[in-house]
């Protein structure tokens, strides 16, 4: 009932609070799970069964929301694994504009973009490619381009088999009231030109060890990529499927699927000055259909890897 949930403050004095607000509330989508939600507590599951939605776009709106301060978000067993479900937190929302300065009600998360070409390493099986928005970094289908100082501005950047891997900071892992850290990326297969149904399977690794093996569907084209540059062929790769890995201190999920026990501790995220993250093209998969990996320039998604911390 609304009478159990609380009065969600913003104030001028902390105008972020106002802004997530703002941000979470302008979008028809979010106002109808909003809605859905006052009803009864959903899983991210049935939230994207009830609205059509895939689970990385569901993903996406419940951030938002949860972001925001409107619904928590609790992990409860299921009968197939663990399931994320989701509440109203707040009832009604106040928005004080004349209170100048007070405490934050609640620690924003911290948002960290890392550009796709800022890799700290690479292995790399032709064929291959990496481009910028504008052109491309040496010569498509020779390794060189990815070793050439250039590869900082990558836009796109694709592969056969092999790995990439970064060096993330864990300054903002170091608080002690960290909720959860998350990595989203736009990825895709790799197919000569472009193929929908072309799987691979791509493996992710924090401080060398293995979390998930997920499977992608195909190197998706036949339409325009939402941000691509105009110069970049129709005939070839044009966008790819948001993935969120979140790691808490209890497991690590892939959207709303449970992928491995490990947490924040048993990886040492908060060792040292970073960690490393490795998206990897196994040659000894089952699938080994290579990788496109999207900046914000190009594909479906205007982002690069986004590395976000939550507090609690």
């Amino acid at each position: 009932m609304n009478s159990e949930k609380k009065t969600l403050q913003a104030y001028m004095g902390d105008p972020d609070s106002i802004i997530k607000i703002a941000r979470a509330l302008n979008s028809p989508i979010r106002l109808e799970i909003l809605a859905t939600l006052i009803e009864h507590s959903l899983a991210m599951t049935e939230i994207a069964e009830k609205f059509y939605l895939p689970m990385s776009s569901v993903s996406m709106h419940i951030h938002a929301l949860h972001d925001a301060g409107l619904i928590s978000i609790k992990t409860k067993p299921g009968i197939h694994g663990s399931q994320r479900v989701c509440g109203i937190k707040a009832s009604t929302i106040h928005i004080d504009l004349f209170t100048k300065a007070v405490q934050k009600p609640f620690q924003p998360a911290s948002i960290i973009e890392i550009p796709i070409g800022s890799y700290s390493n690479c292995d790399i099986t032709p064929p291959c490619g990496i481009v910028n928005s504008n052109a491309y970094i040496d010569f498509e289908d020779y390794p060189y381009g990815f070793y050439s100082p250039a590869h900082i501005n990558a836009s796109l950047i694709w592969f056969t088999s092999g790995m990439l891997e970064y060096h993330l900071p864990t300054k903002d892992l170091k608080a002690d009231n960290v909720y959860q850290m998350s990595l989203s990326f736009e990825i895709c297969a790799e197919a000569p030109g472009y193929n929908n149904d072309w799987p691979s399977d791509i493996t992710v690794e924090i401080n060398d060890i293995p979390i998930t093996t997920f499977t992608v569907k195909g190197d998706y084209g036949g339409r325009k990529g939402l941000n691509n540059p105009s110069w970049w062929n129709p005939a070839n790769t044009q966008f790819g499927e948001l993935k969120n890995l979140i790691i808490s201190h209890t497991a690590c999920y892939l959207g709303e699927q449970k992928v491995s026990d490990h947490t924040i501790e048993s990886l040492h995220l908060t060792d040292g000055y970073f960690f490393s993250f490795r998206l990897k093209v196994d040659p000894d998969s089952d699938h080994v259909g290579g990788m496109n990996l999207f900046g914000k320039n190009f594909g479906d998604y205007s982002q690069d890897i986004i590395m976000r911390v939550e507090y609690s």
